[in-house]
């Protein structure tokens, strides 16, 4: 056997850092994995409760400073300081850990002076500050400079560790980048929010997406249910927002034109790889107008532990034509292990399990949406098509209209005036043969539909559980008729919901 010492060059970290990744905003997608992984690891645990889990970013251009926290698990004292020192060397396993590499930790190193990790773990009087210096670091990594420093060396020299009191019934994980370079958008919020909102394991909004309730029913019926974590965003800790998934039933497409389009149907699918379920997943049939003009929302997207992989292109190569994926809003929840993300986390492992359920998708859902863009295409200007399309959505938009509650009476007889139109419309729409069935189908929602919501009573103000008197009510009523009356129905969506919040506080 040769003996012989071997050394790692310190510009090996050079690649593990910004070669690594193309996009600077990367780094948020690792540390919120870590912290997602953490949380977990802390319900497993009985240290939280599931609905406690919470992740917190903090964009501080004016200082420029980034700071990302969770109330997971920690590191224990013991073990932080050869956990956060190790390079490549993790002990999680990818089979139940988003982040699996232990290489994340460091992505931020190329974008600020100093990246801080702080941490505590329960039952613990003690936390760990692991401080690097990057602006050191970038100067001992100049071509020809300090030559004599391999990779070990490098890290001894910019890395200060201590150890402080801290409360013993704290457990959390803090990042700090200080310093924050300004050529990235790394402290652009609204950028920022933009990536985190595709990126994480993120709920959604239910009033922008109102399939999210049927499409977590399929998943869970086939034995997947999907993480999701509250994560708030802010520029301080005084003004964190929620961040949800970015997924609409309507949004604009055709870029040059900006038409209105929509989600008139949920289609979900299993992906089976040789008897295997390898994924599970949805796509939004739609008037398939062009392309999907909102960048947030565009693409089939494909996740693993809800976490995206690549981006709203990764899967274009399974459309012969790749620039119908852009024609598509959904989302594939990978499920089997045998899928593995790459460090980059921009693709998988090219494996032959990986291959195969490419083609998969190359011959199911690439096939199947490809048919249905070019037949819309064909049916554009077809009068029956458009009717019995504004049927399905009218009655799908009085679905919600019911389960929200109605801002007033008012609102709620527009709504009857507008399914009484479309059900006449429909009934005297002659269609083609083969949409008979269809048009039969939505006759008979919508008359149903009718009758729903001529006898249902659910207003917005009955949620109102502060035990406000009868006659406080009836003048509530009041204005929110007169409101309904002068005001577009999402401004008053907004105000009724506003009031009902205050008064629900006292």
């Amino acid at each position: 056997m040769l003996n012989t010492d071997i050394q790692v060059g310190k510009y090996t970290l050079e690649s593990l850092t910004t070669g690594m990744y193309s996009d600077p905003k990367i780094v948020y997608r690792e540390y919120i994995q870590n912290s997602v992984d953490a949380l977990e690891n802390a319900v497993s645990q009985n240290l939280i409760e599931p609905q406690s889990m919470r992740i917190d970013i903090i964009v501080d251009e004016e200082n420029s400073k980034i700071s990302i926290k969770d109330n997971g698990t920690g590191i224990s004292s013991e073990k932080a300081i050869s956990t956060l020192m190790n390079i490549g060397s993790s002990q999680k396993r990818h089979s139940n850990n988003r982040g699996f590499r232990g290489i994340g930790r460091l992505g931020g190193m190329s974008y600020c002076d100093m990246l801080v990790f702080t941490t505590s773990a329960d039952g613990e009087d003690l936390k760990t500050v692991v401080s690097y210096d990057c602006k050191k670091l970038r100067h001992l990594l100049v071509p020809g400079a300090n030559e004599d420093l391999d990779l070990s060396a490098v890290l001894n020299v910019v890395t200060t560790v201590k150890q402080e009191y801290e409360k013993s019934e704290k457990h959390y994980f803090t990042v700090e980048m200080i310093n924050v370079s300004s050529f990235s958008d790394l402290l652009n919020i609204d950028v920022v929010r933009s990536y985190v909102s595709q990126v994480a394991p993120l709920p959604y909004k239910t009033r922008q997406f109102y399939y999210s309730s049927s499409l977590h029913a399929f998943l869970q019926d086939n034995g997947y249910k999907v993480e999701e974590f509250p994560i708030f965003i802010g520029e301080n800790p005084e003004d964190l927002e929620p961040i949800y998934k970015p997924n609409r039933h309507r949004y604009h497409s055709d870029r040059n034109r900006m038409k209105n389009d929509e989600i008139l149907k949920m289609n979900y699918f299993k992906v089976i790889v040789e008897d295997e379920l390898y994924a599970l997943g949805w796509y939004g049939d739609c008037n398939w107008y062009g392309s999907v003009s909102e960048h947030e929302i565009s693409g089939i997207r494909v996740r693993k532990g809800n976490i995206l992989i690549g981006d709203n292109r990764t899967l274009n190569s399974i459309f012969k034509e790749a620039r119908f994926n852009g024609w598509t809003q959904g989302e594939i929840f990978v499920v089997t292990d045998k899928l593995i993300p790459n460090a980059r986390r921009d693709d998988f492992e090219q494996t032959s399990e990986y291959f195969k359920f490419i083609e998969k998708l190359q011959d199911s859902i690439g096939s199947e949406i490809t048919k249905k863009i070019r037949e819309a295409s064909s049916l554009r200007n077809d009068i029956s098509t458009k009717v019995l399309n504004d049927v399905s959505r009218q009655v799908g938009d009085a679905g919600v209209a019911m389960e929200e509650g109605f801002n007033s009476t008012v609102d709620k007889t527009r709504l009857l005036d507008r399914l009484k139109e479309a059900g006449e419309a429909l009934q005297k729409t002659k269609v083609r043969p083969e949409l008979q069935p269809q048009k039969d189908v939505l006759q008979k929602q919508i008359d149903e539909t009718i009758l729903e919501v001529s006898e249902s009573s659910n207003y917005k103000i009955n949620k109102i559980n502060s035990g406000i008197d009868k006659k406080s009510k009836k003048i509530l009523a009041i204005v929110s008729d007169i409101l309904s009356q002068k005001l577009s129905k999402q401004l008053v969506d907004e105000i009724i919901d506003e009031i009902i919040k205050i008064l629900n506080r006292k």
